[in-house]
């Protein structure tokens, strides 16, 4: 009894074994880069000189602009990442 308790034992270990052995190796893939215009920093707003409220106003259309550029950028970068392109 014990004698065939070993045996199929072994044989389990040795069915186990050639199953690993002839399974197929994962796949790994090179990665895309990422875009040249998603890995730049966003611009830096000009500094205003004057109070004056037309110049603020223009600054401040400016600055949504240049926020605009940014948030394109981000999301380009996310969609980048997680892999849609």
């Amino acid at each position: 009894m014990r004698s065939m308790y070993r045996r199929l034992l072994a044989l389990a270990a040795v069915l186990m074994m050639t199953a690993c052995a002839s399974s197929v190796p994962p796949v790994t893939a090179l990665q895309r880069p990422l875009p040249a215009a998603a890995l730049q920093l966003c611009q830096v707003p000009p500094m205003l000189d004057s109070a004056e409220v037309d110049d603020v106003a223009a600054a401040l259309m400016d600055m949504y602009g240049l926020y605009g550029q940014c948030a394109g950028l981000h999301a380009d970068l996310v969609q980048a990442l997680e892999g849609g392109q």
